[in-house]
């Protein structure tokens, strides 16, 4: 029998609206599909998909219906993830969600018969309550991380230079008590050191015949590196803060791919690792030879790691974006253009974990802590994920075999960013860590908040997406006017640029800030420099001729009161005495 006419004519416009959304998912694929820093493996940073102009709006709102996340995959995640803690209990993170206990999430706002005006005020009531819940979490994370920096600053606030004349006094206290106990406890020098930021005229140290992506001090801060985009990677002897610094190793790349994106030192100084737009990692080591320019297999031997199973190019072939050492020096933790994470066991010389749960690029990975368990990773997709390796199987025996473990549940996840992530950097205490987005912005997160999801209300939540390329376009729109409606962040700092690249931001060190600052590089080419405990911007460095172009990485000293970046003009400047800009 034939169907009747009227059901003939929901399906047409079902079919209708079904087309109309395959083509506005193929112009989101095609005008707003950004890929890690260089696009494709085949084009480079440089060649860009054209964005057509025949829209009438350059942004479109994403809907989220209530109760999912944005970057959650029902295949993927369910409302449960574990943590192990410090002992190697399980911590179970759940996602609250207002009526649970109450019938399925689907079955929320449904309301029939009599009763129904009375289940509708149910429902806002204990959406209020949830949304409260989730507020009061966030402000009692929030106070406890200024409660830390305060401790680690002996209890005290203030800046020098902000008009407040109880820091003076405090500081002058400090040195008559210095006189007469002729010492200080490491306390007193943090609450010191963390109220004077670096002031003066910045020094160039280097300049490279190429783009600089890379810059940061060794845990150590005797050797500064920078990478360039010409093979080279410059180690620096860094012995104190008055002398200039003195070329220590030059070592030419193997096998590069566009750039080096990421480098990183084991913890003894012993082992260099770089990355490139390839599977395979090099690992040199800068003390097995007195010769200062280190050439591959001729004067030192530049190991490889395969992250790949042997796969160079073609199917299966993809980029590594950021690795780290973990701090026993016993891992490396990679982030990938195939949407993953990877852990490389360095004695085994084996991949011993890949975690898969992202939905673009992963941009950037950083471990949480000292025990090198736990660590999270950003990627384009605009979230952040928390991976427990003791969760995802990992074992600690060097047998050699090639059997790894592929994960694609994570064990937390957080969101807020609205574009992809660049860079994250941990605080070093397993809870706290900082990331940079090309929305513009840096965020304050705490990983205890992924248990914690903010509840929508039962109208679709929206988030704006725009069409653009943020390697050559501006952002476009007010950073300020932009959130994400389930933002789980703490804080966001705006004023740096996140443009043309990937744009680093890191912690100030414990030794003389106490961590109380964070600090970002910016496509302006400026040094921004922004305070947690009082929660706003605390300066602007300049340094007018020697970064004309994108500032790409910084990093400040874990002992001497200095800061270092370098940009894509080949400048290596030194901030030791900086002058900034204060609000």
């Amino acid at each position: 029998m034939a169907p009747p006419e009227e059901g003939m004519e929901e399906r047409r416009n079902l079919l209708e609206e079904a087309g109309g959304a395959m083509q506005g998912q193929a112009e989101g694929n095609e005008h707003g599909d950004v890929r890690g820093e260089a696009g494709s493996q085949d084009s480079g940073e440089e060649d860009y998909d054209d964005v057509g102009d025949d829209d009438d709006e350059d942004y479109y709102y994403e809907d989220l219906d209530e109760g999912e996340s944005e970057e959650d995959d029902s295949e993927e995640e369910d409302e449960y993830g574990t943590l192990l803690d410090e002992t190697g209990a399980e911590i179970v993170m759940r996602r609250r969600y207002p009526g649970d206990g109450e019938g399925s999430r689907s079955e929320r706002g449904k309301s029939t018969g009599k009763d129904g005006k009375r289940d509708e005020e149910k429902i806002l009531e204990e959406e209020r309550a949830a949304l409260d819940r989730f507020e009061e979490a966030k402000h009692l994370s929030l106070n406890n991380i200024r409660g830390i920096l305060h401790a680690n600053l002996g209890g005290q606030g203030g800046c020098i230079g902000n008009g407040k004349s109880d820091a003076l006094f405090s500081i002058a206290k400090m040195l008559r008590s210095r006189e007469s106990l002729r010492n200080w406890s490491s306390a007193k020098r943090r609450q010191l050191s963390s109220r004077v930021l670096p002031h003066g005229s910045p020094e160039t140290m280097d300049v490279g015949d190429s783009r600089a992506y890379i810059g940061h001090f060794a845990e150590d801060g005797n050797v500064f590196i920078a990478g360039f985009q010409n093979q080279l990677m410059r180690l620096y002897e860094v012995k104190q803060s008055s002398k200039p610094w003195t070329l220590r190793k030059e070592i030419v790349a193997r096998a590069l791919n566009w750039t080096i994106t990421d480098t990183s030192m084991s913890p003894n100084n012993q082992l260099l690792v770089y990355s490139t737009i390839s599977p395979v990692l090099h690992v040199v080591n800068i003390n097995a030879s007195d010769n200062v320019r280190s050439l591959q297999n001729i004067t030192d031997l530049h190991t490889p790691l395969d992250f790949g199973d042997g796969r160079y190019e073609g199917e299966g072939a993809f980029g590594i974006w950021a690795i780290s050492f973990s701090a026993d020096g016993k891992y490396i933790l990679a982030g990938c253009s195939n949407f993953s994470t990877y852990l490389y066991d360095v004695q085994a010389q084996r991949v011993v974990v890949r975690a898969h749960g992202h939905r673009d690029d992963v941009n950037t990975v950083a471990f949480l802590d000292d025990t090198s368990n736990v660590y999270v990773s950003g990627s384009d997709d605009c979230t952040i994920r928390i991976w427990d390796r003791r969760c995802l199987g990992t074992s600690d025996d060097s047998s050699g075999s090639s059997n790894r473990v592929s994960s694609q549940r994570s064990q937390g996840s957080l969101q807020g960013h609205t574009e992809g992530l660049t860079y994250i950097s941990s605080k070093g205490d397993g809870r706290y860590f900082i990331s940079n987005g090309k929305d513009q912005k840096c965020k304050l997160w705490d990983i205890r908040m992924a248990g914690e999801s903010k509840p929508r209300s039962r109208s679709k939540a929206r988030m704006p997406r725009f069409y653009w390329d943020y390697r050559w376009q501006p952002y476009p729109a007010d950073p300020e006017k932009i959130a994400h409606p389930s933002d789980q962040s703490l804080m966001t700092f705006t004023g740096h640029k996140v443009l043309q690249t990937l744009i680093r931001c890191r912690w100030s060190p414990m030794e003389t800030t106490g961590q109380r600052y964070i600090f970002s590089g910016s496509q302006c080419g400026r040094l921004f420099v922004y305070d947690v405990v009082e929660g706003k911007q605390a300066a602007v460095y300049s340094s007018g001729d020697q970064h004309s172009a994108v500032m790409r990485d910084c990093d400040w000293h874990p002992e001497q009161p200095l800061l270092a970046s370098v940009s894509w003009d080949g400048c290596v400047v030194r901030w030791k005495t900086s002058s900034p800009e204060t609000d």
